[in-house]
């Protein structure tokens, strides 16, 4: 199942759960810099990427299989 734009998701961070709000998404290979480091993740239709901004305004970068709905 993909995300629409502007769904709540969470993923695991370390011992913690992060939380965000998707901003863009993309079915082809996407590499974007973020906090001064490019982050790369492969991507499909099936296997959706998805750019996601964090409570604190962080962006992030992850796969669909990374995410659960909130």
């Amino acid at each position: 199942m993909a995300f629409r734009t502007g769904s709540k998701v969470s993923w695991k961070w370390g011992a913690h759960t992060a939380h965000g709000k998707i901003v863009e998404s993309f079915t082809e290979k996407v590499t974007r810099t973020l906090k001064g480091s490019e982050v790369t993740r492969g991507a499909s239709r099936k296997e959706p990427a998805y750019l996601i901004e964090q409570d604190d305004g962080d962006q992030v970068l992850k796969s669909r299989s990374e995410l659960t709905a909130d």
